[in-house]
């Protein structure tokens, strides 16, 4: 937590004055509660309970709700009779039972439209799913194999677009020696996971504990990301974190 990468103080919770300070002072991004707790004796627990109720909202979902829609898909299912189903989370907007909607990107970097037939939320038929919901939406003709976590569902409003490359601020939390340019780490970026080519963009060598913009560019096929969305990158015992910044959408010749 002291390392020079994360900057932040430790603060530990003895008393219940400490959780109220923790729950205020936690948007500050300065300190990090530490809770001693006992799952056989119950030691503390009360005090996690309690910061963890009295922590500030971080979205705003009734906002997200009233923008276009966007499901992030996690997990897909084939349920006979019913056919293909993924499960999902509603990142943004409103879905509804027989809403035409866009799925992608496929292995090209395109999206096509499909039909949601019907929506579940813990196994409850549903008419309605706003964001900030975890659900499953049987999709109409879509087989199962065309699929693959990372995907979304979009509003046909939208123009989503697939990138090959993108840029994003990071921090080195550990490397064994230095990174340089054309260093390939799997990249995990919400539900997108796949291994990444590396460009330094403004430095020559990374080690353990630098910030640099680096750009990254996906080995396999393109992938719908977003500016402000958090990575994670590893290989090895190599880890570090980061923040999109620019995208570089696909072009024709891609």
């Amino acid at each position: 937590v002291k390392h020079p990468s994360v900057n932040k103080l430790p603060f530990m919770v003895r008393k219940p004055e400490d959780v109220v300070i923790c729950a205020k002072n936690i948007q500050d991004d300065r300190i990090v509660p530490v809770f001693h707790v006992s799952n056989v004796t119950g030691e503390n627990l009360p005090y996690l309970r309690k910061f963890l109720n009295l922590l500030p909202v971080r979205k705003d979902w009734t906002a997200l709700s009233k923008q276009p829609l966007e499901v992030i898909i996690d997990s897909t299912f084939y349920v006979t009779g019913v056919g293909t189903v993924v499960g999902g989370f509603v990142a943004q907007g409103v879905i509804h039972p027989n809403d035409t909607v866009l799925l992608g990107p496929n292995s090209n970097g395109h999206f096509r439209t499909t039909i949601v037939k019907s929506i579940h939320v813990k196994q409850i038929n549903v008419q309605k799913v706003e964001a900030g919901t975890a659900a499953c939406f049987a999709l109409k003709k879509e087989r199962r194999s065309d699929i693959r976590k990372g995907m979304v569902l979009i509003d046909v409003k939208n123009k989503p677009q697939a990138v090959w490359e993108f840029e994003a601020e990071i921090v080195v939390l550990y490397h064994s020696t230095t990174i340089l340019s054309n260093y390939q780490p799997v990249v995990h970026c919400g539900t997108v996971r796949q291994s990444c080519a590396i460009t330094l963009v403004d430095r020559e060598i990374l080690r353990t504990g630098d910030k640099a913009k680096v750009r990254f560019r996906f080995m396999y096929k393109p992938e719908y990301v977003k500016i402000g969305s958090k990575l994670i990158f590893r290989e090895g015992r190599t880890k570090g974190l980061g923040t999109i910044c620019t995208l570089h959408p696909m072009t024709n010749t891609q």
